[in-house]
Order: structure tokens, then C-alpha cells, then sequence
């Protein structure tokens, strides 16, 4: 039997950088178009990869079976994938997509090439397959088209909800407006959850949705967690793996979490990290909306946004790929060869903007490089006896993940789920967070100056100041020492900008004679990693960085902030203590349990 292709051409009024992450969605391109679902099967393979088998239904019945080698993609210029059937009318199907640029838009081509085993097959992907695949894909580009140059309000109107909601969410949706303080945001949620498509209401990200809808990221999540007291959402914590970046791990409470996972795609296991891996995400709640999930495509380039080129290498064989780089740290990695190539792209034009790259059992070489950022090319060399899958993808993880480090510091997140704590026993690590450790001047002689019964209310104020200064600057309550708290923050500027706060609030507290409120309270704040941890039962951290901020808080006064240099020289810190006016001494103290001597700035705020 002959092969047979297919092709369809049109050009769209946008560049190929808009159109790649609408085109390159293969898994919502395949259902639009119409293509049947998917049961996908990923088995491990001797060389440390992975085979992806797929079936195909029909109304239920078995369609056709295939291997789906992984797909080939530079981005934004194209990918093409090659499916080998195992039964049904075609032998082998090899589909892509081309972008390139055309008098400031682009000329999109779509092919399918297929192979037929009958000639049942011929007349299915003459008269059926070919040519309605390829033209029906097109028609989608200019729904893309005029999504990307604001004439509809959706790139994938014919996958919207249908459905709707319950009568259920209309009270659970009342409950959250009361409970919220963006009416916008309850709103567009409800929205959303009416009339999304099903894959856009289950899993969702909350930062992916804020950026959409123009709100704060933090809000938004608080959003979320309230609409999941109210019965709108349910939570899970995913666990992502560091290589495709897919979670691959799912849990209803941190308390279910295990410290390890796999991927059976990449076949590695890994170890969770609190401030990487573990994902917060929500789904609209099962009694208010029947949600279908289907499997489209598991391997196309929107599966894994970060990697922006890939392909696969037969032994000996040499590949050029291309894509472009903006400026920033990237790394190539080779399965199975060990380790990776780091890259930066700079805006140095000396630097080249190509790169010859060679894989061998030993390695990659070379194992670091230069390019310069804007249109790239890679030619890469398989000096191995194995088949090769090549990936470049971005070094940094994306700022739309909710980690469990970031939810952690909400304190929207302790107050409403104060049980959710991770496993006894159970340790995991975070690389930064920042920690806040407060504690009273001389208490033992207000309480015995002015009596409990005053000093109690004192002090209840006094944390009620404390509280709201740690949730208006990203913060969040771990737990009261006495009259002392210790609070975590995201970063050091944040934890600064508390402590500043805190200073200045608690001066206006109403305070019996012989209490001095600007001299009451005493701030150490330090940043670093630590593990998270459960402890009595509640969420907490572990470690030096811990140790290390708490001793801090012993070397100030009242009044003061000590805050370390990892505190001081974190971004945003060094504006913050300009607009402050505070007068700020360099010392190097030594703390007790800590060996070395800790560089310090004692910070006295202006009255």
C-alpha cells in the first residue's frame, strides 16, 4: 500500500509565538477536532525510559491499538508525532504541524501522512481520516486567530461546560461571598465552574487563573480555600516530577503524603520537596458538577511547557534543533545518558548562537555552555549504542505552581485547615523561607508591675497587632512560645516588611502607665533552608535556618529588629529599609548553638 498525505495551509494574523501554546495543546486540539479518547499504557523500559501503548475506543468498542513514539517539537516552529498500529486499518500515522513566520503573521501548514494495511484503510483515510483531520485543525487556528486578536472570548468554544451547577453551589457559592472579600473573584469562579470544559474545572491552579482573570495570585488562593470550606472546590496535594514536571502522585491531606514518588513516564523515583514538588490544586466538588475526564494525548509539547525542544535519537544519528532562548539558565538533558548540559542565554552578541552537542555513555559534552538568547540551534551527536530522547527545557520551575512552602504561609490556609499537617516522622525539605521570631521585653516585670489580669489583655493585643501585620505581608501564625510567636513568610522582604509594621503598629496600643509600647517588643528574622515537619499534631519547620532565627530574636532590644544578612540583602529588602528611615547597625554576633559568627543588621525604626 502506498502512503498517503494530507496537508492543509492557512495564514493566521499572529506571530507563531502566540499560536504555539494554542496549536501545541494536542491534547485540547484533539478533541476538538473530534478525535476519540484515549487509554494510555506506560510500561518501563531497560534503558531507564519508558513505552507509551494506546488504544483507541469507539462507542465503547476497540477502535485500534499503537506504540506512540515520543513527539519531536522546537518551539514555536513546530512537532510532529508517528503512531505504529498494532491492529485496525492503518499500519503507521505521522502527524505535525508547522509554524513560519509571514509578513508579521503565520503560515500554518497541518499534514498527516498515513500508511494503510487494507484497503478498508485507503478508503477510511481517503475519504474519511485525511482530509477532515487536517482541515478540521485549521479551522481551529482561526478560532485561535481570533481569540489571540480579542473577537471571542474562548480558543475552544465547542469544549465549554454545558452542564452547569447544581442548585447546591448557588447556596455554597452565597456562603463564599460572605466569606470573601473579592466579590469579582467569587463571581468569575462561579463562573468558571458553570461554564468551563471539563479538563479547565478539575485541577486547577489557582495563580494560572488569577493571572487570567487580573486579580492578586494570594487572594486568589485564599479564594480557593474558602470556596473549598464552602463546598464550591476540593483540594489535593499533587506531587510533581522533576523532569516532565506532571504530578504523578495525588493526596487528599498532607497528613496521606509519602516522601517519595515515580514517574512512570520518565521512570525515575524521586523525593518530594515541599517547595517544588508538592502542588496545591482544586476541582469543582463532585455534587456540583459531573465531570467526564478523558485522556486526548499525554506526550505533546503542552503537556511539558518547559521543555521547548525535543526529539529522539537513533544511535549514531545527529539532530538539529531549533527554538529560541530568552535570556536565562536552561539545561539539556539526554535519557539515558547521565547528567546535563547547563546553558545560559545572554544578550551578549559575541556569544554564539549555536551549540554542537555530544551524547556518550559517560556523559554530555560539553557540560556547560553559553548562547546568545534570540533564535538558536543545537546540533546533537548520539555517540551511544542506545536511542536517545533529547529534551532543552527552562532550569527555573514556573511561578504559577502553589507549592505547599508558599500555601503554608497563608494564613487563611492555618486558620481554615489548622488540621492539615504532614505524616509523623516525615521530613521535607523547602530551599528558602523565611521565619519571624517576636518576643516580649521583660515581661515577668509588667506582669508583676500592672497585674495578669492587665498584662493578659496587653498581651492579647499585642499578638492581635502581630497577626495582622504577618497576613498583610504574605505571613503566616506557626505557633505562640508563651507570650513569643514564630511566623514564616516567603521571603525575607516580606518578613522585613512584618517586622517594620509590627514597630510601627504597636505603638498605638493602649498601654497602662509604666509600659512602654515602642520599646515592647523585640523581632529577629532570618531566611534559609529547613524542613517541614509535624509537630504536636500541627505543621511546622525544622532546622538550622530555624535555630538560627530564634537565637537572632535573643540579640535585640526592644523596639528593634535584628534581621540577618541572607534577610537584608534578599530582593526588595534593601528599598523597603530606604522608604522606612530606619537606622540600621552592621554587627557580627555569635548565637548560642551555632558555630560560626552570624553577620547581622540591627534595624531601629524612626518614631
Amino acid at each position: 500500500m502506498e502512503t498517503l498525505r494530507y496537508e492543509a495551509r492557512g495564514t493566521f494574523r499572529v506571530s507563531p509565538e502566540a499560536l504555539w501554546p494554542l496549536i501545541s495543546d494536542t491534547a485540547r486540539m484533539n478533541r476538538a477536532i473530534g478525535l476519540p479518547p484515549i487509554e494510555y499504557t506506560v510500561t518501563p523500559a531497560d534503558d531507564g525510559g519508558s513505552h507509551v501503548e494506546a488504544q483507541m475506543r469507539l462507542f465503547g468498542l476497540p477502535l485500534a491499538r499503537y506504540t506512540e513514539h515520543p513527539f519531536r517539537w522546537e518551539a514555536p516552529h513546530g512537532f510532529v508525532v508517528v503512531r505504529e498500529f498494532h491492529t485496525g486499518p492503518l499500519r503507521w500515522v505521522r502527524a505535525g504541524t508547522r509554524l513560519t513566520p509571514r509578513d508579521g503573521g503565520t503560515e500554518v501548514l497541518i499534514y498527516g501522512e498515513f500508511l494503510p494495511r487494507n484497503a478498508l484503510g485507503a478508503v477510511l483515510v481517503r475519504r474519511v481520516v485525511g482530509p477532515r483531520s487536517v482541515e478540521r485543525a485549521l479551522r481551529q487556528c482561526r478560532r485561535f486567530e481570533q481569540y489571540l486578536l480579542g473577537q471571542a472570548g474562548d480558543p475552544f468554544p465547542q469544549l465549554a461546560g454545558k452542564k452547569g451547577l447544581s442548585v447546591r453551589a448557588t447556596s455554597a457559592a452565597a456562603q463564599l461571598a460572605r466569606q470573601s472579600s473579592s466579590q469579582q473573584g467569587v463571581e468569575l469562579l462561579r463562573s468558571h465552574l458553570a461554564e468551563a470544559s471539563d479538563d479547565q474545572v478539575v485541577k486547577m491552579r489557582p495563580f494560572v487563573l488569577a493571572d487570567r482573570w487580573g486579580l492578586d495570585r494570594r487572594e486568589t488562593l485564599a479564594l480557593f480555600l474558602h470556596a473549598t470550606v464552602a463546598g464550591l472546590l476540593g483540594m489535593s496535594w499533587d506531587v510533581l516530577c522533576p523532569n516532565c514536571r506532571v504530578g504523578k502522585a495525588e493526596y487528599a491531606t498532607l497528613g496521606d503524603l509519602a516522601g517519595q514518588a515515580h514517574c512512570e513516564t520518565c521512570n525515575i523515583t524521586f523525593d518530594a520537596s515541599f517547595d517544588r514538588s508538592v502542588e496545591v490544586r482544586f476541582s469543582v466538588a463532585p455534587a456540583l458538577r459531573r465531570v467526564e475526564h478523558h485522556e486526548f494525548c499525554i506526550g505533546g509539547p503542552m503537556n511539558t511547557p518547559h521543555v521547548l525542544a525535543q526529539a529522539s535519537l537513533p544511535p549514531g544519528a545527529t539532530e538539529h534543533l531549533r527554538c529560541s532562548l530568552v535570556p536565562g539558565s536552561y539545561h539539556l538533558r539526554a535519557r539515558p545518558s547521565p547528567g546535563r548540559l547547563w546553558l545560559e542565554a545572554t544578550d551578549d552578541s559575541a556569544v554564539p548562537g549555536s551549540l554542537a552537542i555530544t551524547l556518550s555513555a559517560e556523559g554530555i559534552e560539553p557540560a556547560t555552555a553559553a548562547l546568545s538568547a534570540g533564535p538558536v540551534s543545537l546540533e546533537v551527536a548520539n555517540h551511544t549504542d542506545h536511542e536517545q530522547l533529547v529534551a532543552l527545557e527552562g532550569s527555573l520551575w514556573p511561578d504559577t505552581i502553589a507549592t505547599a512552602a508558599i500555601v503554608s504561609t497563608m494564613q487563611e490556609f492555618r486558620d481554615l485547615f489548622s488540621s492539615e499537617a504532614l505524616a509523623p516522622g516525615l521530613q521535607l525539605g523547602i530551599e528558602n523561607l523565611a521565619f519571624m521570631f517576636t518576643d516580649l521585653t521583660s515581661s515577668t516585670a509588667m506582669y508583676q508591675a500592672i497585674g495578669q489580669a492587665r498584662a493578659f489583655r496587653l498581651v492579647q493585643d499585642h499578638f492581635r497587632v502581630l497577626r495582622a501585620a504577618i497576613s498583610a505581608n504574605r505571613g503566616a501564625f506557626v505557633k505562640t512560645i508563651g507570650d513569643a510567636v514564630m511566623a514564616t513568610f516567603p521571603s525575607g522582604a516580606d518578613a522585613l516588611a512584618a517586622g517594620l509594621q509590627i514597630q510601627r503598629d504597636i505603638r498605638g496600643l493602649t498601654a497602662p502607665e509604666g509600659v512602654d509600647v515602642a520599646h515592647f517588643v523585640k523581632i529577629g528574622l532570618h531566611q534559609g533552608p529547613c524542613v517541614a515537619v509535624n509537630l504536636n499534631d500541627r505543621l511546622d519547620y525544622f532546622g538550622t535556618t530555624v535555630n538560627t532565627a530564634a537565637r537572632i530574636e535573643h540579640e535585640c532590644r526592644g523596639g528593634q529588629l535584628v534581621a540577618s544578612l541572607a534577610v537584608c540583602q534578599s530582593d526588595g529588602a534593601t528599598a523597603l529599609l530606604e522608604e522606612s528611615d530606619a537606622t540600621l547597625e552592621a554587627e557580627v554576633v555569635r548565637l548560642r548553638g551555632i558555630a560560626e559568627p552570624v553577620p547581622v543588621y540591627r534595624i531601629t525604626p524612626q518614631p
